[in-house]
Parts: structure tokens; sequence; C-alpha cells
């Protein structure tokens, strides 16, 4: 499964190969920390049976200022003997270069409502938001503890619920107001709370 994803971080098309590194794309793209990410950024040179091989990692993050190599690969292909090897090539040149090494797992990433959340957001990241309707969901978020996802859209919008639900999703993926992603799938009874 080979093509592009939309990165609104990136301001570009980043290429994936896999499921999983699109899946991962979503993730990257989404938190905070990640300053910037690219994918097959390098080429690390290794010998093995007398041999010059080469192994391209998946992306590499820059998470706080802080340089990660990242793999994505199924859990089921982790311990094939191939894999180790390029994983041991990875760990010795990022302990070198002073970087992490990371390897993300199809059951790690998929596990729990996460992912499925920050796909949702995503569906709402371009959305052009009306100041008026930002403003008036922080005032009401400093005024009211906790509302649910349902509360604040009708505040914002009385006669369109599902506009002001558009506009929070929004502001949730642009961190302006936090909601839960890993406890519950999103729903109108999702709780709301200012960062």
């Amino acid at each position: 499964m080979i093509g592009h994803f939309p990165s609104l971080k990136m301001k570009r098309m980043v290429a994936f190969e896999s499921l999983i590194e699109q899946d991962y794309l979503y993730v990257l793209d989404y938190e905070r920390e990640v300053d910037s990410y690219e994918e097959q950024p390098l080429i690390i040179e290794y010998i093995w049976q007398g041999k010059i091989r080469h192994y391209t990692p998946d992306f590499h993050a820059v998470r706080n200022q802080h340089h990660e190599l990242v793999e994505c690969k199924p859990q089921s292909r982790l311990h094939t003997e191939e894999n180790q090897r390029k994983f041991v090539a990875a760990r010795q040149w990022c302990q070198e270069s002073g970087w992490n090494f990371s390897i993300v797992t199809d059951g790690a990433l998929r596990n729990g409502p996460r992912l499925a959340n920050i796909k949702i957001l995503t569906r709402y990241a371009r959305l052009a938001i009306d100041p008026n309707s930002h403003q008036r969901a922080l005032v009401y978020l400093q005024q009211i503890p906790s509302p649910t996802l349902a509360e604040t859209a009708h505040v914002l919008n009385p006669t369109d619920p599902r506009q002001g639900i558009a506009t929070l999703l929004c502001l949730a993926f642009h961190h302006q107001i936090n909601l839960s992603l890993i406890t519950a799938t999103i729903s109108p009874e999702t709780r709301l709370t200012l960062p």
C-alpha cells in the first residue's frame, strides 16, 4: 500500500509505503511535541556476512528538538533475522549520532481509540474557524467545567450544533481545547477542557 499523506504540519504530501506508515503519519501530524518529520530520511550502511548492506528507516521525526528515527513494522515481522540486523544497525547509528530509535508496531499504534480519534480530528483540521466562535468556545470553557461536546456545540451554534461540533473538533486538532483521545471514541458526550 503506497500513497501520499496531505500533511498540515509539513505543508506537503508525505509519501508512505504501508498502512502502518499511513496511520503513523496521522499521529505525527497531530502530536504537538512533533516539530517536524520526513519520510525515508537516510540510508544506514552495515556489514553482514562480509557485504555492505543498506537500511532505510521509515521516518525521521524531531520531537521537542530531539531527533528520532522511526521504523513502522507489523508485530508479526519484528523478530525476523533481517529486521533484527537492521534494528541493530539503526540503534548503533542513532547512539553514535545522539538520536533515538523507535519501532512502531501495528498492534501498539491501533490499540484503543486514540488513532481513530486522531483520524476524526484530522477530518476537521482544515476547517476555517470563525474568530467569534473560537472566542465563544474559550469563554464558555472558562466558565463551565468540563462541558460535553454537544453542550458546547449548542452554545456555539444553537441552530446548527453540527457546525459547532465541527468547530470544536478543529480546535481540538490544533490543541486549542482538550478532549480525551484514549478513554473512548469521540462522541457528543466527550468532555472538553482548556489546555
